[in-house]
């Protein structure tokens, strides 16, 4: 400016394809630095080394027409475009002299290889900048997953994830919002007031975007404004989403691309982290549980007699196979006095732990009153009444028992619903059916007597109760074993003994059903000898 006596001047360089920025002015040109000027690749005027004014595209002449700068000079090298050196008339208009221009020239074609390796600098630091960042969030990222692993704490861990936020994002606003029980639940939240509501976390959930402004969205919640959160970012793992929304940096720095990708990185691993929380809680929880169920296993085996009783000239065998920990099913043999045996079965309506309970007072109720010498009619009877009052309408006990006089081989039973026991003649191999009684247990107060039923046993007799757990086994076509199939197993093998019976039929049913029981499965056969 000093040697051709110009006042105005300035420099504008290239910032990308499609722009230019204004890197220095001298003179009352009207332009400022840093400004920036419009230019796709295709209408920067790059062939001649120098320019005037009207040689440029009208949008251009309509930019610079009002700032002095008429000469326009090119800025490359053999890599590129690299921007324009602009300068106004001399003093007193005088047109420049082929000599002063070529001076120029050369000065840009000097200073054009230093501009450029300032530029490659330039890139280089920022490349390097972006590096140590890298660097930087990836340690970041290392050291949270590390005392992630080590945490089962969620407050220790939401805690961590919150100094994380507040330090290399400077973000001091935030919430994090999971699935909870396929509820949305706001799980961390920091600088917030009030609370979002259950249908602005579902409209949160519906968002697709894996980074998202809130002023892209259609309509913010409310929440959203009121607390100036800026985005959203979406995490899934696997079938499981969760939201992490952020408000603006406290620095008011813009968040790029690598921002909330470091971000994502960070929501991940709490995502992770908590989601590891549930299912070691559930973990915990269900080893509890089975150490519980275990623990009732042992309490509902040792309801059941160990050793069974077997008096002189009888033999006794007994199984009880529950589908879950502890079942409904339920047998019993009971000798309160030297010449009377009580036998008993019964099925409990559902499985599991209710069932295994009500099972429980059911034999209770048996050990108090069977040595109560009462009739057998009477008893039960009055069993029925207690668990009448004591149980929920839709709880139902089928039930068989019967009192063997070990003077008279008289075996005295009745029947409350329960599937009829098998009775195979010793000497004959015929078979009847011991159904004689009443109603289930608990299903109506006991306004009609039950009934009783009589069988002598004679050498070689057998008695076989079942529940429907073995009556009702299914093959893969949905049919049922059956009474019918129960009764010719027991009759084909009434000459063995009673653990041979057992066993013979409980193999025919496991083959028949593929060893899938859908039920308790409970055996007691009682055979005259």
């Amino acid at each position: 400016m000093g040697k051709l006596l110009t006042m105005k001047g300035a420099i504008i360089l290239k910032k990308d394809d499609s722009n230019l920025v204004v890197a220095k002015t001298k003179g009352n040109t009207g332009l400022k630095e840093n400004d920036i000027i419009s230019c796709a690749e295709a209408h920067c005027a790059t062939e001649k080394p120098i320019y005037r004014l009207n040689e440029f595209p009208n949008e251009w002449i309509h930019i610079f027409e009002k700032t002095g700068l008429e000469t326009f000079f090119t800025i490359k090298t053999t890599s590129g475009h690299l921007g324009y050196l602009c300068i106004g008339s001399k003093v007193g208009n005088q047109p420049f002299k082929d000599s002063e221009l070529g001076f120029i020239e050369n000065l840009v074609i000097i200073s054009a290889a230093a501009i450029s390796n300032s530029k490659l600098i330039a890139e280089l630091k920022e490349t390097n900048r972006q590096l140590d960042q890298k660097v930087q969030e990836l340690n970041t990222l290392f050291d949270i997953s590390k005392e992630f692993n080590a945490m089962v704490d969620r407050t220790q861990i939401m805690n961590v994830f919150r100094f994380a936020l507040m330090g290399q994002m400077f973000v001091r606003k935030f919430f994090f919002l999971m699935q909870m029980d396929e509820k949305p639940a706001m799980v961390i939240q920091q600088g917030l007031i009030g609370e979002m509501s259950t249908d602005e976390m579902h409209q949160l959930f519906d968002i697709k975007s894996d980074y998202l402004l809130v002023s892209e969205l259609q309509q913010a919640p409310v929440f959203l404004e009121k607390n100036a959160i800026h985005s959203l970012i979406r995490l899934k793992f696997q079938d499981e989403t969760a939201i992490l929304g952020i408000g603006k940096r406290v620095n008011n720095q813009p968040f790029k691309k690598s921002d909330y990708d470091f971000l994502a990185s960070l929501g991940s691993l709490v995502f992770l982290t908590i989601q590891k929380t549930f299912l070691l809680e559930s973990r915990i929880e269900k080893e509890k549980l089975e150490e519980e169920l275990n623990l009732a296993r042992t309490i509902q085996n040792a309801l059941l007699p160990n050793p069974v009783p077997t008096p002189k000239g009888y033999d006794i065998a007994a199984l009880n196979v529950p589908s879950r920990h502890v079942g409904g099913d339920y047998y019993d043999v009971i000798q309160p006095f030297p010449d009377e045996l009580y036998l008993a079965i019964a099925d409990v309506t559902g499985k599991g732990i209710p069932a295994s309970l009500l099972m429980a007072n059911l034999q209770a109720m048996l050990h108090v009153l069977a040595p109560l010498q009462l009739d057998l009619t009477v008893t039960t009877g009055k069993i029925n009444d207690i668990i009448y009052k004591n149980t929920p309408s839709d709880k139902f006990i089928s039930f068989f028992w019967g009192k063997l006089d070990l003077n008279t081989d008289e075996f005295h039973y009745s029947n409350a619903g329960h599937n009829p026991p098998i009775h195979v003649d010793g000497a004959t191999g015929e078979v009847s059916l011991l159904s004689t009684g009443g109603m289930l247990l608990g299903a109506l107060p006991s306004m009609i007597p039950y009934e009783k039923g009589l069988k002598q046993m004679k050498e070689g007799d057998v008695i076989f109760m079942f529940t429907d757990g073995v009556s009702e086994s299914m093959d893969e076509h949905d049919e049922e074993y059956g009474e019918e199939r129960i009764a010719q197993s027991v009759q084909k093998n009434h000459k063995k003994t009673a653990t041979q019976i057992m066993d013979e039929l409980l193999t025919e049913v496991r083959l028949f059903c593929n060893n899938n029981y859908g039920d308790d499965l409970t055996v007691l056969i009682i055979k005259k000898i």
